[in-house]
């Protein structure tokens, strides 16, 4: 019996992962070693990753690549532009959904984007991220 399910999970990671390579996810975060890591992760987990260090350049990406699948962006990001442009340009021009990642679960743009965007809120594991890419393809 256990090693059913060993088995069972086992393709489940495998299932997660095929469907995972289907996806091209641009991520957008100015800080080297948090996008390094989370892109090194996202890989790992079977995406295709395009990574950018700030809105202007994501917006750019999207611009000119329509093979972006999902975007998963921080909220907050030096200059005029940060996480809630880059989802609003994205779903408006491109319809292309967003995940916003946090580090500042109280900060003023993540409770006003709750409503409109799926929001991660950092720390959080691979495994949830995944699962929130799933989730928010799986609606758009």
């Amino acid at each position: 019996m256990a090693f059913t399910k060993l088995l069972q999970k086992l393709a489940g990671v495998d299932q997660a992962k095929s469907r995972a390579m289907q996806v091209t996810v641009l991520l957008v975060d100015d800080q080297a070693e948090v996008a390094e890591v989370m892109q090194e992760l996202l890989q790992e987990s079977g995406y295709t990753v395009i990574a950018t260090s700030n809105a202007t350049s994501a917006l750019d990406v999207l611009a000119t690549n329509p093979e972006i699948d999902i975007v998963v962006s921080d909220v907050v990001m030096p200059g005029e532009l940060g996480g809630a442009d880059i989802a609003e340009f994205a779903k408006e021009m491109a319809g292309i959904p967003t995940i916003l990642v946090s580090g500042y679960p109280h900060h003023r743009i993540t409770q006003e984007s709750l409503g409109k965007y799926d929001v991660v809120l950092k720390p959080f594991l691979i495994e949830e991220l995944d699962e929130q890419i799933q989730n928010t393809l799986a609606r758009a």
